[in-house]
């Protein structure tokens, strides 16, 4: 049973924004069930998990999520319990500064976790509803920071052989939404969006590239050599394109110089890709 909680009262910081992967799962639980959310909202030190982070403890239900590594889960669920049945929330410290001497955190800093009961209803029901449809929002519970929810980065790929399925798979397996495109709309692109080619006939670029300009992708590459890359540029500036538009254009894309293997390849874009990003937890870089 836990003693008394260390209840304190942090200065909070302006959380780190989160992906829908991130927070999702744990909003749904909650949205269908009622329970207690857990939001670290304090890190004296280094952590490694983004201040923000969210878990759930959905009624009648296993947690959904994990603030640590197993560390302070099972003393959370308790404490959890019990801000349900008080319908009071409670802020906890562990770690360093904490009174609960025999948790211990490896990494030697302190944290704090608020515990907030909720109850299914619109504070949850909407910001679920814009992350479905793909739109920036706010999760907003009295006695939480404002919690920015932003869309998972997608991978719009158009393409051909190996490079191009083996790309959309590792995508895919990652967790991140990928899917093949034939043509591009600019319409329904958002800035969450990445457009990338492979092709080895680079004839049929030119239109793909032109409406992925258009958009406002927050990443566009094509695969190719530096030469193939600099026809690109030459063919879309004769289009009318200026600098600035094609200096959005990556390429030779990848991390990995000069690599052949479709393997390596697809784990080479995509890790650009996933930095370029700048939304998954743990990287304070904002979407450009």
């Amino acid at each position: 049973m836990p003693g008394q909680p260390f209840i304190v009262e942090p200065d909070i910081a302006a959380p780190t924004p989160l992906c829908a992967a991130e927070a999702v799962p744990a909003l749904a639980a909650l949205a269908r069930r009622g329970g207690v959310l857990a939001m670290l909202t304090g890190i004296d030190g280094s952590f490694y998990r983004p201040l923000g982070a969210v878990m759930a403890f959905p009624d009648g239900a296993a947690p959904v999520g994990q603030l640590s590594s197993g560390c302070i889960e099972g003393d959370l669920a308790l404490h959890a319990a019990e801000a349900r049945r008080s319908g009071r929330s409670r802020t906890l410290r562990y770690g360093r500064g904490s009174e609960f001497i025999d948790i211990r955190l490896p990494c030697g800093s302190g944290i704090d976790v608020t515990l907030k009961p909720v109850d299914p209803g619109p504070a949850l029901d909407a910001p679920l509803a814009d992350l479905e449809a793909r739109r920036e929002t706010l999760l907003q519970l009295d006695g939480l920071p404002a919690l920015p929810l932003r869309p998972d980065p997608r991978m719009l790929v158009a393409g051909e052989g190996t490079e191009a399925a083996t790309f959309v798979a590792l995508a895919r397996a990652a967790g991140f939404p990928a899917e093949f495109a034939d043509r591009i709309d600019p319409a329904a692109i958002d800035r969450f969006t990445a457009v990338v080619l492979f092709f080895h006939d680079h004839d049929r670029e030119p239109d793909l590239l032109s409406a992925a300009l258009d958009s406002p992708a927050f990443w566009i590459g094509a695969q190719g050599s530096h030469r193939a890359q600099a026809r690109r540029r030459a063919a879309l500036a004769a289009a009318g394109f200026g600098a600035a538009a094609l200096d959005r254009l990556r390429g030779p894309i990848g991390l990995i110089p000069g690599t052949r293997d479709p393997r390596a390849l697809a784990v080479s874009v995509l890790a650009e890709i996933v930095e370029a990003a700048g939304c998954i937890p743990g990287n304070a870089r904002p979407f450009r």
